[in-house]
């Protein structure tokens, strides 16, 4: 028997319906059932400002020192005076930042890029990231087609890759070109790092056991994190003016304060951003602030439905 398309797609609005409305005593502010609301959503802010003279003296890895900083002064000349800001990676700083919906399952990314001379541009994005010469000078477009191998090699150093946890250069691979994979590349290929991934999981478990703690400033990172930080050369400081109150997670939590190597966090997160500062060893700045939504969180949707 032929049953129309419309008619089986109108049973499964009506049956979605009256399973949403028997669910409705058990439900959370917004009428969705329980089983839906078991994971927290997220925004996710990442902030990175390179300094980008000292990047490029880096990879540039000058042999004559004074040679090279009137070489680089002439090119942050020339660059100023262009008027084309948005060609060249120097200058730029990045904000990413990533939604993730626990209903739907659904990310969404967003990069924001903020130019020498006060532009900024905004996007969506699969993959945080750019890429290319922190000056247009040292790009393949301004080298002659008889080009020396070696001088070929020294000017691929110069290019540059900004990841949501990283900087690297030498980006292209030199027998097939395009970019290189992940594991091509070695350790002193990395002017920065940071350790994201782990800093994200503490985060985000200190936010989902104590409500609206993910933002709080961080007084002393879990040692697990530390030891990432000592290892990728970042530095972690704080400036108060007066010692916070802290949050006692020990108190709480015995056995969180243990597993996540006993955190220190203040009570409060209106001075996080004022008072704390994570930098790498080539003086790049670096923040990661993260906010947990919970069920029924949302202000726009009412029981009253």
């Amino acid at each position: 028997m032929y049953i129309p398309a419309w008619l089986i797609i109108g049973a499964i609005i009506v049956g979605v319906y009256y399973f949403l409305k028997s669910r409705k005593g058990n439900t959370t502010s917004n009428n969705m059932p329980n089983i839906f609301k078991q994971n927290f959503s997220y925004k996710l802010d990442i902030y990175i400002e390179p300094w980008w003279y000292k990047i490029y003296k880096k990879v540039s890895a000058p042999k004559d020192e004074k040679k090279w900083e009137k070489e680089a002064a002439k090119k942050v000349e020339d660059f100023e005076k262009s008027g084309d800001m948005t060609s060249n990676l120097y200058g730029r700083r990045y904000l990413f930042t990533e939604y993730y919906d626990s209903v739907s399952g659904l990310t969404t990314r967003f990069q924001r890029v903020f130019f020498w001379n006060g532009e900024q541009k905004i996007y969506p994005v699969d993959e945080f990231g750019d890429r290319g010469y922190i000056f247009d000078a040292d790009s393949s477009l301004k080298a002659g087609l008889d080009e020396e191998d070696d001088a070929r090699e020294r000017r691929q150093k110069l290019s540059v890759e900004v990841g949501e946890n990283f900087i690297r250069n030498d980006i292209h691979d030199k027998y097939i070109g395009g970019p290189r994979s992940e594991f091509d590349y070695e350790k002193e290929n990395y002017v920065f790092r940071f350790p994201m991934y782990e800093v994200f999981n503490f985060l985000f478990a200190l936010g989902t056991r104590f409500h609206d703690t993910e933002g709080n400033t961080i007084i002393k990172w879990p040692d697990q994190i530390e030891e990432k930080f000592k290892e990728y050369g970042i530095k972690y400081e704080t400036q108060f003016e007066f010692d916070p109150t802290q949050f006692d997670i020990e108190k709480h939590d015995a056995a969180f304060y243990e597993k996540w190597g006993k955190p220190k966090i203040s009570l409060s997160s209106s001075d996080r951003f004022a008072s704390s500062y994570l930098t790498g060893a080539e003086g790049t700045s670096y923040r990661i602030d993260l906010k947990l939504f919970r069920p029924g969180e949302n202000d726009r949707i009412s029981n009253d439905n």
